[in-house]
């Protein structure tokens, strides 16, 4: 029994964790089946603390989460630790076992700033990020890739930053849309970035950005002492990525970042020029038609996607042979003649048709766990042509 303490104590003393490289896999104390990886900067030392952030990949990737975020938190001294056990395929409970192990593992074994803890995850992964943001109570910020809320009610009582991204393909692309809408009604602290591309984690530079607007949150909260060069810098490379979006005719994109920048920074600089940009924006028609056609794309996804589900709850009930018009039923050659263009409404059939293949591709599934192989297989074909 002296034996075994006296490993525990060794394990878990602050200088047996490895700095400035992925640990791939480390076992919680609670529960030794669920691990996670680990980042510790180079400089980490547990006599002071740290910001953590907490990753939660939709695949059980933990080694990928946290190589996703590890330069920036080498830059700016964050500890990062990332779930191989969240899965968003898996029902809540599973999930939350892994979150919560995690979660008491890291405040035993590292030097946590509680004043200055994050949440990421992707998809699944980001839904998790949100809800340990609101469990917590104590999170300073939560970095949403590609993910949705799962009620309505979920923006109420908030109290973290919120950091959001979505690719412009991406069938949650609407959603993302949905929690900036919410959040601007409740006048909370939020940025949203989109990236070109569907449903995955965003770009790394991003996701630096991400951090970096956490740490910009961190001087407004007044958790890290103010950096007056390092926010001068900040804005102006904001500033000037504003009106790079403005010169190449992108005015709603150069609007809402204008209107970020505002947001951001706050009391922590001059904002005059970036809100009277904004505000010159707004009332171009520009502006008002990207609006419109955006508002527009939003009710037809909406309405295709209801159609969708119809369409294949109808079919999942009969036992009949696929028929030869489901993939009417599904609207399949206007939708793929839609996302052949290069507008906005090309990018909203490309929503579309993802989730429709991934809905029959679970239909597929569930059909051959029953044993109709030949009716599965029918149903992955029209999955395959969906979006070959």
């Amino acid at each position: 029994m002296l034996k075994v303490l006296l490993l525990i104590a060794a394990l878990t003393a602050p200088d047996a964790y490895e700095r400035g490289r992925i640990v791939d896999r480390l076992a919680t104390q609670r529960d030794p089946a669920v691990t996670y990886a680990y980042y510790l900067p180079a400089a980490y030392d547990p006599a002071k603390k740290w910001p953590v952030l907490y990753v939660f990949d939709p695949a059980k990737r933990g080694s990928l989460g946290a190589e996703l975020f590890r330069d920036a938190a080498e830059s700016y001294g964050w500890i990062v630790v990332s779930s191989n056990d969240t899965d968003s395929s898996a029902n809540w409970t599973p999930n939350a076992h892994a979150i919560e192990a995690m979660w008491a593992d890291v405040h035993r074994r590292f030097a946590v700033d509680e004043r200055r803890e994050y949440a990421a995850g992707m998809s699944g992964g980001a839904m998790m990020a949100w809800m340990l943001g609101k469990k917590s109570g104590t999170m300073a910020g939560v970095m949403g890739c590609s993910g949705r809320l799962a009620t309505e009610r979920d923006t109420a009582g908030i109290a973290f930053d919120w950091f959001g991204t979505a690719g412009n393909a991406d069938f949650n692309y609407s959603e993302t849309r949905r929690i900036e809408a919410a959040l601007a009604a409740k006048n909370a602290v939020y940025r949203v970035e989109i990236f070109e591309g569907g449903h995955s984690w965003p770009p790394a530079g991003m996701l630096r950005d991400a951090v970096e607007w956490m740490e910009l949150q961190a001087m407004r909260r007044g958790t890290r002492s103010p950096d007056p060069q390092w926010v001068a810098r900040m804005l102006s490379n904001d500033l000037a990525a504003a009106a790079a979006l403005e010169r190449d005719g992108r005015d709603l994109d150069a609007m809402r970042r204008y209107e970020a920048i505002v947001r951001s920074f706050g009391a922590l600089a001059d904002t005059q020029e970036a809100a009277r940009r904004a505000a010159g924006l707004r009332s171009r028609d520009s502006v008002k038609r990207a609006l419109r056609i955006e508002a527009r794309g939003a009710e037809f996804e909406a309405g295709a996607l209801r159609r969708m589900s119809l369409a294949i709850q109808q079919f999942a009930g009969t036992d009949d042979e696929l028929p030869a018009t489901l993939v009417q039923q599904l609207d399949l050659p206007h939708l793929r003649k839609m996302a052949d263009g290069s507008d906005y409404d090309a990018l909203v059939a490309k929503r579309v048709l993802f989730v429709t293949r991934v809905s029959l591709r679970r239909l597929a599934d569930s059909l051959e766990s029953d044993g109709r192989t030949a009716r599965a297989a029918s149903v992955r074909q029209v999955a395959q042509d969906v979006m070959p």
